[in-house]
């Protein structure tokens, strides 16, 4: 127990402990309590004494509690699609600011049904109207400086509510489709009024409804979202929603990309939490980024710094003095045969090999330093592998590994007018 919270626990799990159901019991529900005892999974946990099942096991005096940064979920799987009516979460003193409360039927697609950005922490017993297999809590912004810590997580509802409509779901991928300009989703485009922390943005997102991952894009040196624009309407025509970004100016550094990248995520959610915007509920947190070139060696230092950032795409990347051993998120580098600007043997490789606690795909194509660029390179499939890529990183979605991993790949892999260099660390 965190020594500076050791009363506050104590003298919430005495309070807790007196009412006769645990906690949340004393509210007033219709419905049954459907999570008590469930399957239960967590993005982390503080230690072995905090583990996830702690959180729906009925007893207030036991706790579920993350590591100390963003985001974090917890999830529990009710066993089949239910009808939610209310969702009581009992928060011991590190509670989350800012959340929501999403359902999936799939465990893979989620649709928020609830959001907040003032959380105050305490006993939240909310309101919702959603249906889903699995419901989770997805934490954007501590209280404190802590982790996300519950006494219980508790869903109400009845079981075998419907499932969400076949346009917010997202079909088992092909060759053919992945491979296609457009994905199965309709997406729109909104370009960001105020953008805080580089110089303009471009949104594009899927129309259906649910909650999706975010990805940021950066360009290179003297770049403009231009450079990516062939990128953005695929990966959200894919269940993504993604900010494709200008710099402040068009020299910035590596690193200053590697910042602009960070407050691009931030607004990104940010705007995905708030009301009054066409992407508002449909950002469920989880974040990733690709970049071209010194936006590539941006990527690579928001995976480094920023724990938000669950996986990138660094295409042609460099950076002159980026040192990224201690990346552990999954990455994937795309780099040019015939570059000279950012030679793959400089920088990409040596960074793929001193990055030893990361899963890592690292493919070399034909062609220059603007290989990866819009209106360069074979699109058909540099976009099948890196919506592949971040579906199963970003989603945790199984159905894209083959395309990665296995015989889906193996036609790719072992084409040398298609791929020079292809090196893995599956089976992921």
């Amino acid at each position: 127990m965190r020594p500076s919270l050791v009363f506050v626990a104590l003298v919430t799990a005495i309070a807790a402990a007196t009412l006769s159901g645990g906690a949340g019991a004393a509210q007033a529900v219709a419905d049954p309590l459907l999570s008590q005892g469930k399957p239960v999974t967590a993005s982390s946990v503080e230690n072995a004494g905090t583990p996830a099942s702690a959180a729906v096991d009925g007893n207030a005096a036991t706790r579920w509690s993350s590591a100390f940064g963003d985001p974090q979920w917890l999830r529990v799987d009710l066993g089949g699609t239910a009808a939610i009516s209310q969702v009581v979460l009992s928060w011991e003193a590190a509670y989350g600011r800012a959340f929501q409360i999403q359902t999936s039927a799939d465990g893979l697609t989620w649709t928020a049904v609830d959001a907040t950005a003032t959380g105050t922490g305490g006993t939240q017993t909310l309101a919702v109207t959603g249906n889903g297999r699995y419901v989770r809590m997805y934490g954007t912004a501590r209280g404190t400086a802590y982790g996300y810590s519950l006494w219980e997580f508790q869903v109400y509802g009845t079981m075998g509510g419907t499932t969400p409509p076949p346009g917010g779901t997202i079909p088992a991928p092909t060759i053919q489709s992945l491979e296609a300009a457009t994905g199965p989703l309709v997406t729109a485009a909104y370009t960001v009024p105020n953008p805080s922390g580089y110089r303009a943005g471009t949104i594009t997102y899927p129309t259906a409804a649910g909650a999706y991952p975010g990805i940021v894009l950066m360009p290179g040196y003297q770049g403009t979202q231009q450079n990516l624009s062939w990128l953005g309407p695929r990966l959200a025509s894919w269940g993504f929603v993604v900010l494709n970004v200008d710099t402040n100016t068009l020299s910035d550094s590596p690193d200053q990309r590697g910042t602009q990248i960070r407050a691009a995520g931030t607004q990104l959610v940010n705007l995905g939490n708030a009301t009054g915007n066409p992407i508002s509920g449909k950002v469920n947190g989880v974040l990733g980024a690709a970049g071209h070139s010194m936006g590539g060696g941006g990527t690579m230092v928001a995976l480094r710094d920023d724990t938000r950032f669950r996986a990138g795409v660094p295409l042609a990347p460099y950076h002159p003095s980026g040192s990224f051993a201690g990346v552990a998120k999954p990455t994937f580098f795309l780099t040019c045969a015939s570059d000279v600007a950012a030679p793959g043997s400089t920088y990409a490789r040596p960074w793929y090999n001193s990055m030893t606690q990361a899963e890592k795909l690292y493919i070399e194509v034909p062609g220059d330093h603007l290989c990866p660029m819009t209106g360069y390179g074979n699109k058909a499939k540099q976009g099948k592998w890196i919506v592949s890529f971040f579906s199963r990183w970003l989603r945790d979605d199984a159905r894209f590994t083959p395309f990665l991993c296995g015989s889906q790949r193996d036609a790719d892999r072992n084409n040398t007018s298609l791929v020079t260099q292809w090196t893995d660390t599956c089976p992921f």
